[in-house]
């Protein structure tokens, strides 16, 4: 091979190899090209997964402060439903007292309510007793069996001290002994109703009787006289009155 030939090979080595090199350029700037789309696309990948982590972020941060106050609520709700539960112990309790309270007041009531109809009925029977006692005295002291009707409103008066008739048994009696001409038991009894029993339907009798029995006891005129004018000027239209002047007559003018 002479010179020419070799320069000529040469050329077309070296015309070769330059197109190789370009057409590797071309596709390695294809390839860059491509990777700066994908390194591109991969931060919009990264961008984006960066966004979403950050509104996660966010989230996770408002789950957690929901979560913290909730936590706070049940708390609190704890704490409240602890008092109510306190409050309802301590309302069951008072409660529970208060009926006890009123289970017994109820038995004192009921216990209050038998013995006062016990009582009632102990005190019908009683005033039965006396109103018969009262009435047998009565009816002897009429028949002038004086001293049958004394004995009779004696055992009445010790019977029944608090009788509904105690101030006309009282009276009775002192005409009892009026009657058996016991003249100091008589104005005795007679004073007891003026003193006990001051405005008892019996007081024109007895200050009579009281005045009538100190006459004949022999003393007391001018004490007989005042009784025997008073029963006149407070009873002026009484039976009473009428006696008292008959007695006021019989005991002549007072001496000076």
């Amino acid at each position: 091979m002479n010179g020419r030939a070799l320069l000529l090979a040469a050329a077309a080595l070296s015309a070769a190899s330059c197109v190789a090199t370009q057409k590797d350029m071309l596709d390695l700037s294809q390839q860059s090209d491509d990777m700066k789309a994908q390194v591109a696309e991969l931060k919009k990948t990264v961008n984006s997964m960066q966004a979403n982590q950050a509104d996660l972020s966010v989230s996770i941060k408002q789950l957690r402060e929901e979560l913290s106050a909730y936590t706070e609520t049940v708390k609190s709700s704890q704490g409240d439903m602890s008092k109510l539960s306190a409050k309802l112990d301590d309302l069951g309790s008072q409660l529970g007292g208060k009926v006890a309270a009123l289970g017994q007041s109820l038995n004192d009531a009921q216990q209050k309510s038998n013995d006062a109809q016990k009582a009632a009925l102990e005190a019908a029977k009683n005033q039965g007793g006396a109103t018969d006692a009262f009435v047998t005295a009565e009816k002897r002291l009429q028949a002038k069996d004086y001293g049958q009707a004394a004995k009779g409103f004696e055992g009445y008066l010790k019977e029944f001290p608090k009788g509904d008739l105690v101030d006309v048994a009282t009276y009775d009696l002192g005409l009892a002994y009026f009657g058996l001409k016991q003249w100091e038991k008589s104005g005795r009894e007679f004073a007891i109703v003026l003193d006990k029993y001051p405005k008892s339907g019996q007081t024109p009798g007895a200050r009579l009787h009281y005045a009538l029995a100190l006459i004949n006891l022999k003393k007391g005129g001018d004490e007989a006289r005042a009784y025997l004018e008073s029963v006149q000027a407070d009873f002026p239209k009484s039976p009473e009155a009428k006696e008292a002047a008959a007695a006021l007559k019989r005991l002549g003018k007072p001496k000076k």
